[in-house]
Order: C-alpha cells, then sequence, then structure tokens
C-alpha cells in the first residue's frame, strides 16, 4: 500500500484544481484523492493522503521508536514492528550499523521505547489487557538483557511516550507527564517533576539529561518547564515528536521538517545551521545523541542518521538503517490538517463551500472545515462530528469553531447534495480560493476519514464560489402608475451570471414624504423579479395605498442568490400612483343580492351582483391620486347609458386621496333593458375639472394608460323595478 502525509511528499499533486466542465459549473472543483491531480499545500498539510484506498485520515506518531545512550558510543536502539516485535539494537561494525542480537528485547504490543542507564539498558511501554499499559526497565544479565522488576511498573493507562534520566522514567498520557524516581525498593511518583494540568492535548516530551528540566508537545504549544515549573512556550504546526539534549538543545519534528531550538537562555531560540528543513519526507520521530549535535530522524521505514559537520547537519548512511513498517507504528494524533492550494478565480468572491464525503465516523472524531478567498483568511464554517458519548450519532454543524448548532446527519454536507446552503461561508472577498479541514479524534486508536463516493464519479469533495449579488435596480415607470397594484420589475445582477439565479427578495414601500413603511414583503422566497403591491378587496377594509393619504411613494428591494447571499439594498425608485380602486356596490333598490360587493379585477358576469332594471344603484370607489383628481363616470348597456343622479359625489377626503359616490339607474322596461342586461363601468380621473385625463378604470376594454379590461361590468340586469309596483284602485261600490 502506498500512503503517505500529504505535507511531506514533494512533488506529488494530490488535489485536483481544473474545473469539470462536464460534471460541474465554471465555479466548482473536485478533488478525487489519485496521484494524477494537481498539487495541494504540502507545507500546511500534516494528514495522511492514501491514493492506493482513496481516503484522507490522520497520521499515526510514535515518537519515541528511536534512542541513543550518549557520546560515548554510535549505538542506538529503533522498536521493530510486525509478528514478532522487538526492541533492535544497532552498533557499528566499522562500516555499517548491524544487529545486535545479544542486546536485543522481544516484545508484545510495544508503544514506546527509550535507553536507560547503566548502558546498554532500556525501557519499554507495552499496551496490556483492558487498554493498561506496563513500562518495563530491561537490564543486561551479561547473557542477555531481562526486566527489572524493581525499576518497572504494571497498571499505568494509555502510554504513548516514555523517557528517562538515568535511572529515573516518565510517560506521558492523556492525563499529562507522570514522573517516577527509584526510592531503593520501587518506582515511586514524584509530583514536583510532574505535569498533569495545564495541558490539553498532550502529543510528546522529552527530559533533558543533564538537569530537571523538560520539553512537552502539547498540540499546537511546545512548553517548556523548569523543574515543574512552566517558563516559556512556542507556537509549532504539526509537531509529533520532540527530543532533547545537553545544554539546552531539542529538536522537534514539525510537518516535513526537523527543527532546532536552544533553550539555554530560558527561551525557544530557532538555530537554522542544526535544522533540516528540505528532503525529509514523513518524519515521525527523532532522538538528539547527548554530548553531540547527532542525531536519527526516522523518516517513513528510514532510520536516519545526521552529524554536524562544523556549518550544518549532513547525512551518513553508513550510519543510518531502513526498519519495515516503521512508518505504521504507534497511534493516531490527535489532529492533522489537509489544506488546498489556491485556486485562482477571475472575480472577487464573497462566498465559499466546501462539501466532502466521510467515512462512518468513529465516537471521538470529527472533522471541521474552513475556506478562503484571499489566501490569508480563514473562515470556519461547519464540522461532522461524532461526540464521544454513550448512544451518540454522528452529524453536522454549523459554526465559527466556538459555538456550534446541529442542523442534521452527515449525509447534509455530502457534495451531491446541493441544496445545502447553511455550508456557505461569507469570506474575506478574493480571488485566491482554497479549503481546509481539521482531523481530530479524543481516542488515539480511532481517526475520522475522508474518503471518495463511487456513486458521485468518486468525488471526495466538491468546492463552489458564489458573488454577492449586486443591489437590484428597480425599472422606474415612464409617468404615474394608473392602479393601485402596480407591477414592480426589477433587474437581477449577479457576477456569477449565467450560473447564479434569485432565489427569494424583500421589497419594501415607503411614502415618499417621510419614508414610512407602507408594505414590506419580508422575505419572500420566488425567482420572480417581479411583484405585484396588494390592496384590500373587503368592503370595510381600505386599500393599502389609499390608506396612506398619499399618492407619491419610494420603493427599495434587496434580493438574494442561490446561495442565500443576500445584495445589498437598492436606491429607492420613486413612483406615484393615479388610479380608482376597489369600486363596490353599497346600495341597491329592491336589490336580492346581500351588499355591499366590491367589483373586484377579472370578476366574471355571474359573480356580478344583480339588480332590477330601474333599480337606482349606489357605487362607491376609491382614488388615489393628487389633490385635483376629479371622477367622472358612465356605465353604458346595449346602445344607452345609465342616468346619473347628479354628478359624482366627494363623500370623504383622505390627504390627496378621495371616496366618491355616484348614483345611476338604467331604464325600467323589460322591453328596453330585457333580463341579463350587462351594465358596463368608465371611471375616468382628469387632473382638474375640465383637465387632461389622468386614469381610467374601464369595464369595456384596455384603457388608453394600458390597464386591461377591469371586469365583465358592474351589474347585470334581472326582471324590473315594476315587478315590485303595485296599484291600489279606491272607489266606491253601488
Amino acid at each position: 500500500m502506498r500512503s503517505w502525509s500529504v505535507a511531506l511528499l514533494l512533488g506529488v499533486a494530490v488535489l485536483l484544481m481544473l474545473p469539470h466542465s462536464a460534471l460541474a459549473a465554471p465555479n466548482t472543483w473536485e478533488y478525487r484523492i489519485t496521484e494524477i491531480e494537481t498539487v495541494i499545500n504540502e507545507d500546511k498539510t500534516s494528514a495522511v493522503v492514501d491514493t492506493e484506498n482513496r481516503e484522507i485520515r490522520l497520521p499515526k506518531f510514535a515518537p519515541k521508536v528511536a534512542a541513543f545512550w550518549g557520546d560515548e558510543c554510535l549505538d542506538y536502539v529503533v522498536l521493530k514492528p510486525g509478528v514478532s516485535p522487538e526492541l533492535v539494537h544497532y552498533s557499528f561494525d566499522g562500516a555499517t550499523m548491524i544487529e545486535n542480537t545479544i542486546l536485543g528485547v522481544s516484545l508484545t504490543n510495544p508503544l514506546a521505547a527509550f535507553t536507560s542507564s547503566p548502558y546498554p539498558d532500556v525501557i519499554v511501554a507495552e499496551g496490556t489487557e483492558g487498554g493498561a499499559s506496563k513500562l518495563t526497565h530491561y537490564s543486561f544479565t551479561g547473557e542477555g538483557m531481562q526486566p527489572n522488576p524493581a525499576l518497572s511498573a504494571t497498571g499505568l493507562t494509555s502510554i504513548f511516550s516514555i523517557g528517562s534520566r538515568n535511572l529515573d522514567w516518565a510517560y506521558l498520557n492523556t492525563e499529562g507527564l507522570h514522573y517516577r524516581a527509584f526510592d531503593g525498593a520501587g518506582m515511586v511518583e514524584v509530583g514536583a517533576l510532574s505535569v498533569t494540568t495545564g495541558l490539553t492535548n498532550p502529543i510528546d516530551f522529552a527530559l533533558f539529561p543533564d538537569n530537571y528540566d523538560c520539553v512537552i508537545l502539547d498540540g499546537t504549544q511546545s512548553r517548556y518547564y523548569n523543574a515543574g515549573t512552566p517558563i516559556a512556550t512556542h507556537t509549532v504546526q504539526g509537531a509529533k515528536s520532540v527530543a532533547a539534549g545537553s545544554e539546552g538543545n531539542i529538536a522537534i519534528v514539525e510537518g516535513s521538517q526537523v527543527k532546532h531550538y536552544d533553550l539555554s537562555g530560558g527561551s525557544f531560540s530557532y538555530v537554522a545551521a542544526l535544522s533540516i528543513t528540505e528532503g525529509l519526507t514523513r518524519p515521525t520521530a527523532v532522538a538528539l545523541r547527548p554530548g553531540s549535535q547527532d542525531r536519527l530522524i526516522v523518516d517513513g521505514d528510514d532510520v536516519k542518521y545526521f552529524m554536524y559537520d562544523g556549518s550544518g547537519l549532513v547525512y551518513n548512511p553508513s550510519l543510518s538503517v531502513t526498519v519495515a513498517g516503521l512508518q505504521d507504528m504507534g497511534k493516531y494524533l490527535p489532529s492533522a490538517v489537509v489544506q488546498s492550494t489556491l485556486v485562482s478565480h477571475t472575480i472577487d468572491v464573497t462566498h465559499v463551500r466546501a462539501r466532502a464525503y466521510h467515512a462512518e465516523l468513529p465516537r471521538g472524531t470529527s472533522v471541521t472545515w474552513a475556506v478562503t478567498a484571499d489566501g490569508d483568511n480563514w473562515t470556519t464554517k461547519w464540522r461532522v462530528i461524532h461526540p464521544d458519548e454513550d448512544g451518540s450519532a454522528p452529524m453536522l454543524q454549523v459554526g465559527d469553531g466556538k459555538s456550534w448548532e446541529t442542523i442534521g446527519d452527515a449525509s447534509k454536507a455530502y457534495p451531491n447534495v446541493d441544496d445545502t446552503v447553511e455550508l456557505w461561508a461569507e469570506v474575506t472577498p478574493g480571488q485566491d480560493i482554497g479549503w481546509r479541514a481539521t482531523l481530530a479524534t479524543l481516542n488515539p486508536d480511532n481517526t475520522p476519514r475522508i474518503v471518495i463516493n463511487p456513486v458521485d464519479d468518486n468525488v471526495a469533495v466538491r468546492w463552489d464560489v458564489n458573488s454577492r449579488p449586486e443591489p437590484p435596480t428597480l425599472i422606474a415607470p415612464g409617468s404615474c402608475y394608473t392602479t393601485t397594484t402596480p407591477t414592480l420589475q426589477w433587474t437581477f445582477n449577479d457576477p456569477d451570471l449565467p450560473n447564479d439565479f434569485q432565489s427569494a427578495f424583500r421589497l419594501v414601500i415607503l411614502k415618499a414624504s417621510d419614508d414610512t413603511v407602507v408594505w414590506d414583503t419580508g422575505k419572500v422566497t420566488s425567482s420572480d423579479l417581479e411583484y405585484t403591491i396588494p390592496t384590500s378587496y373587503e368592503p370595510d377594509i381600505p386599500g393599502l395605498l389609499w390608506d396612506t393619504g398619499t399618492y407619491q411613494f419610494k420603493a427599495r428591494i434587496e434580493i438574494w442568490d442561490k446561495a442565500d447571499v443576500k445584495s445589498e439594498m437598492s436606491a429607492d425608485m420613486p413612483f406615484c400612483i393615479r388610479a380608482f380602486e376597489r369600486p363596490r356596490v353599497t346600495g341597491i333598490i329592491g336589490a336580492p343580492d346581500h351588499l355591499p360587493v366590491v367589483i373586484t379585477p377579472n370578476m366574471t358576469e355571474e359573480q356580478l351582483p344583480r339588480t332590477q332594471a330601474g333599480a337606482k344603484v349606489t357605487l362607491l370607489v376609491d382614488s388615489v391620486g393628487p389633490d385635483n383628481l376629479v371622477l367622472a363616470a358612465r356605465f353604458p348597456y346595449l346602445d344607452k347609458e345609465a342616468e346619473l343622479q347628479g354628478s359624482p359625489a366627494k363623500i370623504l377626503d383622505h390627504g390627496t386621496n378621495k371616496r366618491w359616490q355616484v348614483e345611476f339607474w338604467t331604464e325600467a322596461s323589460l322591453d328596453v333593458v330585457p333580463s341579463g342586461t350587462l351594465v358596463d363601468m368608465e371611471l375616468d380621473g382628469h387632473l382638474g375639472e375640465g383637465g387632461a385625463l389622468g386614469t381610467r378604470l374601464s369595464t369595456l376594454g384596455a384603457t388608453p394608460f394600458g390597464d386591461p379590461k377591469y371586469a365583465a361590468g358592474v351589474i347585470v340586469t334581472d326582471g324590473s323595478i315594476y315587478h315590485s309596483w303595485f296599484v291600489v284602485l279606491q272607489g266606491r261600490y253601488e
């Protein structure tokens, strides 16, 4: 199997940055975890990308698998995994390093190993039944290596690193660093030299051989302690192993590099000449040879020996060995990162979304996703997590890295689920697009995995971009609207066109005089680029615009695109109204119908109120318009017109808006007005007495202003008023 840590593999392309035009929009990219895909950011990635099994997972770490004794010899020990694991002692024969079988130790379940005193003693941590651990001191008897019970201990828990100082030793687990010393009878804990508080994510530690100081790798922090007291911290990335030498020298495996620091001054001082920043592929452990600047670096299955030549470190192949399976030893690191390189976009984007497939998450694991559009500022948006609790299940959460909200199960983040607008992250605008996933575990035996989905064309990660829509532009009318229910229209302007669309809008109508809100639609889910202002068709409820007392308004609108990204509010569009609305029959002499009846747009002949021919009809109508708007009315039927009782009367002023009353009747004779006669209505609004026509509401047909025929008519006759008359003859019978 070929698997490697992405951060450490130079020249290998693992992240596809090419748009799949046949499968995805030009602003979408996909990654399939193959060798042929293009480059990711190796310096920023510490997770393992396995292109054979096509998965991304946490790397394993075994920080103490190789160790020196001192400057008196070149010998060192290395843990050898396999069916029959053992601790191998290597000695130099003058030409190369060879196994010293007499000093080897057969093991069962090794976790870590280190050298001890006197030479060639060693200590080994092994796992036992039930998750417990033991630490055994092996001493040379003259014939071979044998356990030394007085210097050993059992019943320990979850050891993943050990170290020694003379006969003293210490071990590290999730609870911290535990230091033990020999009291003449056995190993007892020394609380003053232990560190069990102030740590959040311990990974490895190193004891200085010439004093009681130590260094602990704790997540992204390297912490320096003087006899158990914290002295200094230093931020590290991708740290896996630390080794300590004499006089304050330490080396730390950080990603694909091994960096050297001098702590003699009480703080971390980087030493470039003793650091190795290139040429390594997958370093997992480091050991310093006390009394010198020599070191061992475990790089994959290779144990590489480096010597200082006075100006820098030089690799010595004669003192190096290869141990099969060494790179797969140990536990999973608590966390690791896989990060893409940046793909360039042609325009500034404001939102980025990453989606991914994850294998079934073990308890206590998570994968947290962040994205960027400028390459510098990263926005954490969502994670899949399986809490370390009984009865829990994997879930999808959105948040900012500090607080989280559960929105479903992990399948909602699959790349083939396109409607997860919750996963869009607002980012610092830019044209350099990237994603980053942080894999984490609370149990070093478990790892989360990012995997491909064969059903989705073997995609593992799909990420896309979105730009904030431009503020929409409301299309202004050429003159006042001649209806109180005008249809306002606007344009959808978006840098992502043609790969975007409006998903929602919010339209606000205000009085032009003082910005009082007249109507607010709220967020309306719709791709329509128009909206018709409503009014009332209830007899006792005034119309929306009429009730404002004005005819001058302005509108503004904001819209959302397919990613649920909202535009800024549009500029205000002023508009005015000159119109009649809500004609309603409020009185009919002898009417059989229930009154009042509002004549609504598109009302059919069958729906119109009925009246007897010759009966007086009272009609109310409201006008929205300037103060000088005057009503003129006529009611044609057949080849005649109904008779009006005087001119239309203004019965109510409401600001500039008015309410009018008109009374009319047809002829009464059924010979002239047979039952079923349809009476039409034409209401003209003039700008002043005898002034220009400003608006019209008509049931005869379209108006000069382009408004459609309002309804089938205003009333339909049924019988005659004559049928309601009766004659009383008075006289005297003789």
